[in-house]
């Protein structure tokens, strides 16, 4: 039981880690300001309940990691989810330009995609490698990206507060862009947050990948 606490705590710091070192200094200021919270063990229903907050539309395109070892593999293989990140019909990363977190960049970048328009992409992250650690929970979550022009896949989670907001205005701007429009625009919100349903083998955190 000992151990199992403190793989769980590992986990959380590191998730914890990633997400605030987009942040400036003064930490704990601004995690008072954005409402930051101790990362809690959610259910289902208490992360969709949230989702909702932000518009009841999103909740049909939520997803949520696998288990605790799905989220230490996407992490592990360092495929560090940001606010944001983009993907075309063939599944390949798009490259935004921007590496300052810059929530703006990103939602401009999303505001203004377009069927027609080539974009610089990364074929060593690809969809597929996100999809096998993923489970779809809303009824409009589509992860098969063939069917559109771009995906966007918005990384959220409950107790990091408002720092949410800016994943939000990124989704709002896709979701107004021109493939959009012609119904060529995929939404994935992939929520972060520790679940008590990977407490399936009777262990909180699974260490192994096993059979998902």
């Amino acid at each position: 039981m000992r151990r199992n606490q403190k793989a769980m705590k590992k986990l959380l710091y590191f998730t914890m880690a990633v997400i605030m070192s987009g942040l400036p200094a003064c930490k704990s200021a601004l995690m008072r300001r954005y409402e930051v919270k101790d990362p809690q063990i959610e259910s289902l229903e208490s992360v969709r309940k949230d989702l909702n907050r932000y518009s009841p539309a999103y909740s049909g395109y939520f997803c949520v990691f696998r288990d605790s070892a799905a989220l230490v593999d996407w992490f592990k293989n360092k495929n560090l989810p940001g606010r944001s990140q983009f993907y075309n019909q063939a599944g390949y990363r798009i490259i935004t330009q921007d590496s300052t977190f810059c929530s703006g960049i990103e939602a401009d970048f999303a505001g203004n995609l377009k069927v027609n328009q080539a974009y610089r992409i990364d074929s060593l992250t690809t969809f597929g490698k996100l999809k096998r650690n993923l489970l779809a929970v809303g009824e409009k979550a589509d992860l098969d990206p063939s069917g559109y022009a771009f995906t966007c896949v918005i990384f959220w989670a409950k107790f990091m507060g408002k720092i949410n907001e800016a994943s939000f205005n990124i989704a709002a701007s896709a979701l107004n862009s021109q493939p959009a429009k012609i119904g060529k625009m995929n939404i994935v919100f992939v929520n972060m947050d520790i679940l008590d349903f990977w407490n399936t083998s009777g262990k909180l955190i699974r260490t192994e990948t096993g059979i998902r």
